[in-house]
This record gives structure tokens, sequence and C-alpha cells, in this order.
């Protein structure tokens, strides 16, 4: 009830400080957001509330705004993804992938398992939201590949699937919006076989300010006191400038209460306490691509590590585009 209580309280203020712009009220309801941004977005737990709230935004997500850029829908999303997965993002050769056991962790609406499977890897899909895996589903079922689907939050992985190491653990885009940053993380990091890889993609710091974060955070608040789904698609509707391919996109930014942003010296220490090595940003930018390997790192280098690809990437330059 806390984030719920908070919510009212914010928007009484709103209200007033419409009507009577008192700068008092301005430095309060300052405080307030500021309190919110650190109970949502503290890396061992978030309050319930907004974990909640966050599943549901995406469920949301997955049932009525499923289409957009960097989607299936997007043609030339879907016929690049194969190569944007190991020319751009992990940066191993192509011949890598095939029979190779990989764990979608948070596979969203499938794009990426959808990718692995061209490139003939065995699936293990898992997301928190069932509409998630009916979509990944679909996705991937006219392709030849060993394929298994779950139902977790990341926080609960190892309790819900059959414990087994991967040769490749995928994450892109989710750990950030977990309940627990560092339980998910650890979780996550449990099914990487020794010799395999981990991959992650994170919001990074270096992308915003605190103090420019906590003001995407006040528009995120203003945005679940909306009451209708119609005045929440006019408010993505507008941040995007009429453009409906990046509704989705923006709704990432907007919709989850949980948009975490992480240091990469944070990430990298974690890794290495866990014994990984070679913890790479493969892709040059102000967010978080990571590649980490258990050990084999020799071999790696010796039989399957491309070159760094250099700007410009499949992604465009717009930060929020990432999401």
């Amino acid at each position: 009830m806390v984030i719920k209580n908070l919510l009212k309280v914010i928007k009484k203020y709103i209200n007033l400080i419409k009507n009577f712009n008192i700068l008092k009220m301005k430095q309060e309801i300052d405080i307030l957001y500021m309190l919110l941004y650190k109970l949502t977005h503290s890396l061992e737990d978030s309050i319930d509330v907004s974990a909640i709230q966050t599943k549901n935004a995406f469920e949301n997500q997955w049932k009525n705004i499923k289409e957009g850029k960097y989607l299936l829908s997007d043609l030339w999303f879907k016929e690049n993804v194969a190569r944007i997965l190991y020319e751009e993002e992990i940066q191993i050769k192509k011949e890598w992938f095939r029979g190779k056991n990989i764990l979608d962790a948070g596979c969203g609406n499938g794009r990426w398992s959808y990718g692995f499977a061209q490139l003939g890897a065995n699936i293990t899909a898992v997301d928190i939201n069932e509409v998630a895996i009916d979509e990944t589903r679909k996705a991937i079922k006219d392709f030849k590949v060993k394929k298994e689907f779950y139902v977790s939050p990341l926080e609960n992985l190892s309790n819900v699937i059959p414990f087994r190491k991967y040769d490749l653990v995928f994450c892109w885009g989710v750990l950030h919006h977990s309940k627990n940053f560092n339980k998910s993380l650890k979780e996550v990091i449990k099914f990487v076989k020794n010799g395999g890889i981990l991959y992650i993609y994170l919001y990074g710091r270096e992308s915003s300010s605190y103090n420019d974060d906590l003001e995407i955070f006040k528009e995120r608040v203003k945005f679940n006191t909306l009451i209708s789904e119609q005045e929440k698609y006019n408010f993505l509707l507008k941040k995007a400038r009429g453009n409906r391919d990046i509704i989705h996109n923006l709704h990432d930014c907007y919709a989850p209460l949980i948009n975490r942003r992480l240091d990469f010296d944070y990430v990298k220490n974690f890794l290495k306490y866990e014994e990984f090595e070679d913890i790479v940003r493969t892709i040059e930018h102000t967010e978080l691509f990571i590649r980490a390997i258990k050990s084999n790192t020799k071999d790696y280098y010796r039989k399957w590590i491309l070159p760094k690809k250099q700007s410009p990437y499949w992604f465009t330059h717009h930060k929020f585009y990432l999401i």
C-alpha cells in the first residue's frame, strides 16, 4: 500500500501546484518523488506493489502493444535478428550456435528466441507473464529445434525450471525491471555451464544522470495515475510525436515503475566474484551490452570471438529505442 498511498499524495500535490503554483509544495513533492524512486529502485528488493505493477505493465504490453520497431512485426528486424545476435550483440561466430542450448531469460514475445532458433539453437524460454510465453511459442513454432517454455520471475528461476547448465544464458533488457536485481542476476548465472557464456543488456547509468532519471520517473508516476488505457496510449503517442511504431518502446520507459540504471563496474565486479572471465562491453554505448565467459576464454578467442563491430549499430541512437 505504500506506493499506492504515495501516488495519491503526489497526485494531490500535482493538482495543488497547478492551481496555486506554491513553491513550498513543489519542494515537498520532489522529496516524495525521491522517496518513491528509492523505494522502487533498490537493487536488493523493491517493494511488492512496484514489482506487481511492473509485471502487470508488461503483461498489458505483450497483449496490447506487441507490434512496433525492433519486434518481429518489423520486417527489417525479423530478417536481421540472427545476424544482429551473433555479429553485433554477442560477437560469436554464427557456426557456434547450431545445436547449442540457450536459456532466453525474460523472452518477451520471442524476438530473440526467433533469432536463436534461426541459428539452429535449442531454446528454453522463460518469462514472468504467460502471455509472453504464448507469443514466444507462436514465434518459434516452425523451427525444428528443441523448445521448452516456463512461466517464472527471474528471482525464482531455479525453483521453477529443471536445473541444467546452458551454453548461453541470454537476458536482454529484463534484469533492470526485476524486483530484486542482485537475486535475479545470481539466479540467472546459476544456469551458465562451465565454458559457457552469459549475455545481458542493462540500462546504463551513463545514459542518464540521477537527476534526469528522476525527472523521467516523475513522468512515469504521472502515466500510472491516468485512469483509462486510451489516456495512457495518448500519453505515449505524444511522447512518440505521433510515431506509432515506437509506442511499444516508450511503453517500456513509462509504464513499469521499476526501471533501474546500472554502473558497469558494479556489474563487472559482481560477475568477477561469481568467477566469470573476460567481462566485456560488446557494443560501445552508454547502455550496457555485457558478455561474460565462464572459463575457456582463450579457446573462445582462438575459435569463435568476432571483432567488435563499430557504429552504426542495429538500433537508432534515440536512447529509449533500445528498450
